[in-house]
């Protein structure tokens, strides 16, 4: 493998024309195959295993959902109650209000809520659906995950470079890695996830 590594600049959402995904149904591997062009932006996923599929303008949002609002005090008119709440599911949403405490006199007040997406800690989800990704994995120092063999092929490539050339670009996907992954001490730690990863891949690189 080449000790050089030329990043051309490229953001994550590069590689986000095949992701290997969970399925919602049966728990399975499924492709997403996605357009992540902002003017034509849809997708569709289909389970190896079940033959689940989706579409994303049928289908919609299936990740973490973050619901927020604000109102003044009902009791004593302080600015502001606010209610924040995070649903990993949002088809388990029950209602879309919030009873939260005023800061100032403690009386409780019901807040509408206004939803957004959102992202787990690790932000291991696709982009389209917000489905669970299948190539993930563990370290001491974080969560190694990427959406599919292109991807993976990079992150293995620019891991293992002994010398990196910067695109100059804040919007790459490697300029934006977490300092963990870039530090040249955690190399071997993150190729070892890599080839974990390489052997649970059901997708190929072109």
């Amino acid at each position: 493998m080449s000790t050089r590594y030329i990043d051309e600049g490229y953001p994550l959402l590069h590689w986000a024309t095949s992701i290997e995904a969970v399925c919602p149904k049966c728990g399975g591997v499924g492709v997403i195959d996605g357009n992540p062009m902002w003017r034509d932006w849809r997708a569709t996923f289909l389970c190896h295993s079940c033959s689940h599929s989706m579409k994303t303008e049928r289908d919609g949002w299936h990740g973490p959902v973050l619901g927020m609002g604000n109102r003044p005090c009902r009791s004593c008119g302080h600015k502001w109650v606010r209610a924040e709440k995070e649903f990993e599911d949002p088809s388990k949403i029950k209602s879309e209000s919030s009873n939260t405490k005023c800061p100032q006199c403690n009386s409780e007040n019901e807040v509408a809520l206004e939803f957004t997406r959102t992202e787990p800690s690790d932000h291991a989800i696709d982009p389209f659906f917000g489905l669970e990704l299948v190539l993930k994995e563990p370290t001491r120092h974080g969560t190694v995950w990427v959406y599919g063999a292109e991807h993976l092929k990079h992150l293995k490539e620019y891991t293992a470079a002994q010398h990196r050339v910067a695109s100059g670009t804040k919007w790459s996907y490697f300029t934006r890695l977490p300092k963990w992954v870039k530090s040249a001490k955690n190399r071997e730690a993150i190729l070892k996830a890599v080839t974990k990863l390489e052997r649970r891949l059901i997708t190929r690189c072109c």
